[in-house]
């Protein structure tokens, strides 16, 4: 019996569509979207530590080093020695980091509005329901 590919479960789809519209938002904008979550959690932390930005990304850390590294000479962001403890780097998102911050919102405001294209308010409003729901099954799931 062949398996039936119209009928696909809901864990692969929501698997395709997330790995598909992020290469997708990463290629309109030009930036892999693990910077993008590096900048945003500095946003919303403020100064902190590498190591500390490391473990809330769950990111390897020279991969890390890298990214911050590459975004500090885009001016995006800034580091410094820890002044407590020289063992550890503070970083910090700078205006410039900011403003890109913005522009990617409204960026993803206009790619959030294409993929939901065609469907209605209610459509959309149920859309989140249900995946709000299987966020809080996956949450309690892990624990």
């Amino acid at each position: 019996m062949q398996p039936d590919h119209d009928h696909q479960s809901a864990f692969i789809i929501l698997s395709h569509l997330y790995r598909d519209a992020e290469r997708l938002f990463s290629r309109r904008v030009g930036m892999s979207v693990s910077r993008i979550e590096v900048l945003h959690e500095l946003m919303h932390s403020g100064e902190i530590s590498q190591a500390e930005l490391q473990q809330r990304l769950g990111m390897e850390g020279s991969l890390l080093t890298r990214f911050v590294k590459q975004m500090e000479a885009e001016g995006w962001l800034t580091r410094r020695v820890d002044p407590q403890d020289n063992r550890f780097t503070l970083v910090t998102l700078a205006p410039e980091g900011r403003q890109y911050l913005e522009e990617l919102e409204a960026l993803g405001d206009v790619f959030e509005a294409e993929l939901a294209e065609g469907l209605s308010h209610d459509d959309l409003a149920n859309l989140v329901r249900l995946l709000k729901h299987i966020q809080q099954n996956l949450a309690r799931m892990s624990g």
